[in-house]
């Protein structure tokens, strides 16, 4: 597995929210940006298994798109511990959130992953992130799924919808491609983000993208990963369904899989959403520029990866927590 690291320059966290703050006005009526002490995450409605997003943080960029598309690459199978390592984390203390493909060699098919754990030594022992038995994981990871072979409830409008599950999982693996925020998990100062009222074309991590980038340009590259939660109104997601019989591949092109394949359903909120996004790719890494998965906070089947948020209007309201990682790791790029 090819691990390479690249530094970024990272502005105060104050001049980020002010360049934040200005973009988003853009295509929010109301939005507000600001350096605070971060709340503890861990409790509702975020449910987080870290209090904060401070202390060394990075962001790892995982496998790729190409692990799926024209083929699934069956082989790509990762352990979110041992990349964890691979990210130069330490075994004593750590959190990763953010998105990805669900280990289909645990859960038995292609799914969405969320994952959301920390990690400290288990008693007596050497702590090491290869060896999980030496560790003491709090573990909220997410599965959003589709699922099979079961029938809809008889109440249920007869439209052809999917049937979306999201549950956790006790797993720490993951598959294919993965973009995750890890840092220690520690209280500290981020950026607090808040939005409502959509009026622009954009929605809320490509408005906050593009005005980072306006900032700073293709050489300047931008990296930050946290939470926000869609407090209200109702957003778009997808969720990959289990991969096509043999007979059905390879994909014929992009656009059958993503129309066609993908299963896509609308979800009201409170639904949280893990973020991982850059404003630029200067070195041509082929990083995934925004990934975002979700999930809902009462533990029905709200979630998957999230696309836009569909009532413009006051209807539509974000609350984020954000931290900007100096360092970014591409690991296993295909």
């Amino acid at each position: 597995m090819i691990v390479n690291a690249y530094q970024r320059d990272c502005p105060p966290l104050e001049e980020l929210s002010h360049v934040i703050e200005h973009g988003l006005q853009r295509n929010f009526g109301f939005a507000r940006a600001e350096a605070v002490q971060c709340p503890d995450l861990r409790q509702p409605p975020f449910q987080l298994a870290a209090p904060g997003l401070s202390g060394n943080p990075c962001i790892g960029d995982i496998g790729g798109r190409q692990n799926l598309f024209p083929t699934p690459n069956l082989q790509a199978k990762y352990s979110l511990l041992s990349l964890a390592d691979k990210m130069r984390m330490s075994p004593n203390q750590g959190f990763l959130i953010g998105a990805g493909a669900a280990p289909f060699q645990d859960i038995g098919q292609n799914a969405e992953l969320a994952p959301n754990l920390s990690w400290k030594p288990k008693g007596g022992i050497s702590p090491d992130l290869e060896d999980p038995a030496s560790l003491t994981v709090t573990n909220g990871t997410r599965v959003v799924e589709v699922a099979r072979d079961e029938p809809l409830p008889e109440d249920e409008d007869p439209s052809g919808d999917p049937r979306i599950t999201c549950h956790q999982t006790p797993s720490t693996n993951c598959a294919l491609m993965m973009n995750l925020y890890g840092s220690d998990g520690t209280t500290g100062t981020v950026i607090k983000v808040t939005a409502r009222t959509r009026t622009g074309p954009q929605n809320f991590t490509d408005s906050i993208r593009s005005s980072l980038r306006d900032a700073y340009g293709d050489s300047r590259p931008i990296s930050l990963g946290g939470v926000f939660l869609l407090k209200a109104g109702s957003a778009r997601f997808h969720v990959m369904p289990d991969f096509p019989t043999p007979d059905q591949l390879p994909f014929p092109n992009r656009k059958q899989m993503e129309e066609e394949w993908l299963k896509y359903h609308v979800c009201t909120a409170p639904v949280v959403c893990l973020t991982v996004f850059h404003s630029a790719d200067p070195d041509n890494l082929e990083l995934r520029m925004e990934h975002t998965h979700c999930f809902g906070v009462d533990g029905n089947s709200k979630g998957g990866h999230y696309h836009y948020d569909v009532d413009c209007g006051a209807e539509v309201e974000y609350e984020a927590y954000l931290n900007v990682a100096p360092v970014v790791y591409r690991i296993d790029r295909p």
